[in-house]
């Protein structure tokens, strides 16, 4: 892969421009992270690419090397991994809540303690979801609560 940058000062927006003989699984994981600076996500559902805007995101899991993008509504898929994402969204209130989950912090209808030190969290759309004990302080670090 050759990456080149081309700075100027009479240039007024910024575009980036890929050529490549096809569309690959990579090029579309490139297109996904640089969305997310837009604050989209480019997600998947039956064969139909769509752009998703980041605040719509209720949280985001991974199921056997899958990973899927969850709204009120719908479900997606998505080419990146689960860490990957997390990268991108932490500093958009999202946060790991498992080894296979990330959360969007703006969602959370309710909390409640749950056994093992674990917390049990409700969405907006009434979802229910465990937070491990291992990110359990976290999240109560960043939601200010004890």
């Amino acid at each position: 892969m050759k990456i080149e940058i081309d700075i100027d000062e009479t240039y007024t927006d910024v575009s980036v421009k890929i050529k490549a003989p096809k569309l690959t699984q990579e090029i579309e994981k490139m297109i996904s992270l640089m969305r997310m600076i837009d604050m989209q996500i480019a997600v998947k559902k039956n064969e139909e690419i769509f752009l998703l805007d980041i605040d719509k995101i209720l949280y985001i899991e991974t199921v056997e090397r899958n990973t899927f993008v969850y709204t009120k509504d719908e479900s997606y898929e998505i080419d990146l991994k689960l860490y990957e994402i997390e990268q991108e969204l932490v500093e958009q209130g999202f946060i790991r809540i498992s080894k296979s989950s990330i959360i969007n912090l703006k969602k959370i209808h309710s909390l409640k303690a749950d056994i093992h030190r674990k917390i049990r969290v409700t969405l907006m759309n009434g979802e229910q979801i465990v937070v491990s004990r291992m990110y359990a302080d976290e999240l109560r670090k960043r939601l200010g609560v004890t």
